[in-house]
């Protein structure tokens, strides 16, 4: 078996071999194969390598043709899995900002009453509460903060007089606030009307974009 095996390489070898022999000179095999792919000349021993084979010439005659060992077959090394990447934590739920609790009424004879006593001013919110989108962001950017609250804690009475269309109010509450409402004539919503303590109006204002600092800064200058 190890006969036959070593037999049957040979004559593939053979077969595979070009159409040159030993003692064929430099020429010939250019000749008969075209210029090498490459080729390695020192102290008179050239090496010139074709495609699937190998020729050594000394002095420009050939000595040996052959075939070269085949090229070992590419590494089949698996490369390491990447890690996953780290899933980034959640951001933190943003919390929404608290209202501040406002002590609000709607009794305007008793907040001019409080004023005289106390020397603060009179703050007249007139709104419509459920159904005013200008009234709503007054109340929410402005009105509703802790510094607006700050401020009038040491500073006012603040007074709501409601125009809705869905809540119901009393008969008495209803005529209370359309009856300042002509007398301060208001026509469009929101209005604030600031009064002195003695029930004098000293300033009007309405929804100003800012937030609470520039608002109350208008309230200071009145």
């Amino acid at each position: 078996m190890k006969l036959a095996r070593l037999i049957t390489l040979f004559t593939l070898s053979a077969l595979s071999l070009p159409a040159v022999e030993k003692g064929d000179t430099y020429e010939q095999v250019v000749a008969e194969l075209g210029k090498p792919t490459s080729q390695l000349e020192v102290n008179g021993l050239q090496v010139l390598n074709y495609p699937g084979h190998r020729i050594k010439l000394k002095d420009k005659v050939v000595v040996t043709v052959s075939v070269p060992p085949p090229a070992p077959p590419p590494s089949t090394v698996v490369p390491a899995p990447k890690p996953a990447p780290k899933p980034r934590p959640a951001p933190p739920a943003r919390a929404e900002p608290s209202r501040a609790e406002l002590n609000w009424t709607t009794d305007y004879a008793q907040a001019l009453s409080d004023a005289k006593s106390s020397g603060a001013k009179v703050f007249l919110f007139f709104t419509g509460s459920d159904w005013c989108g200008w009234c709503m962001r007054l109340d929410g950017e402005i009105l509703a903060t802790e510094a607006f609250k700050a401020y009038a804690d040491r500073n006012l009475i603040l007074v709501k007089l409601d125009f809705p269309r869905r809540a119901a109010l009393s008969e008495e509450l209803k005529t209370q606030n359309e009856q300042l409402a002509r007398k301060h004539r208001v026509t469009g919503f929101p209005t604030v009307v600031v009064l002195n303590a003695q029930g004098k109006r000293v300033g009007r204002l309405g929804y100003q974009e800012g937030g609470p600092g520039p608002f109350i800064a208008a309230l200071e200058k009145l």
